[in-house]
């Protein structure tokens, strides 16, 4: 086990946020940062994509739809799979992406009652706008670590969702 210490400029970002780790207990304060981390890249995200009139979840299922379904189309069971939705909550976002005009449903050949869902090309030409400005909010974001932070960031984040994902509690 690696001891570590946060230094003092961690200390002070974790407290901004209400998150304090007292004799060394960062039980707390992993479970705390990560949701704190995720709320603040989401906020800068949502920002981001807010004058396309897209959300975070939108933007995240058309670019599955784009470049998962492609021409053949996807179930709305894999988009929820692979975005980690209820299949409730992946109902009512594929109703609003199709009423905005963003995708197409369509029926399986062979099996009317399973319906694909593809990218239209209102779909495409809105990732199109979004596209850059999206990517260089994440680069900025990814570099605000240097290289070899973020390697050990995501070697850690990947072992901790491989022993949630095994684990019975989930």
């Amino acid at each position: 086990m690696v001891n570590f210490i946060l230094n003092g400029e961690a200390m002070r970002a974790l407290e901004r946020f209400g998150i304090q780790i007292k004799k060394n207990n960062y039980l707390e304060a992993s479970v705390y940062g990560v949701a704190c981390l995720y709320a603040l890249v989401e906020k800068q995200i949502s920002d981001y994509l807010r004058p396309f009139h897209l959300t975070p979840a939108k933007f995240n299922a058309l670019m599955v739809i784009k470049h998962i379904a492609k021409d053949k189309g996807l179930s709305q069971i894999e988009i929820g799979r692979r975005l980690i939705v209820t299949a409730s909550n992946m109902t009512r976002l594929l109703d609003k992406l199709e009423k905005e005009g963003y995708i197409e449903r369509f029926s399986q050949q062979g099996d009317r009652r399973v319906k694909l869902i593809k990218i239209s090309q209102k779909g495409y030409t809105i990732l199109d706008k979004a596209w850059p400005g999206y990517y260089d909010k994440i680069s900025y974001i990814a570099n605000l670590l240097d290289k070899g932070e973020q390697k050990h960031i995501v070697n850690l984040i990947s072992k901790w969702c491989a022993r949630l994902g095994e684990s019975n509690n989930v």
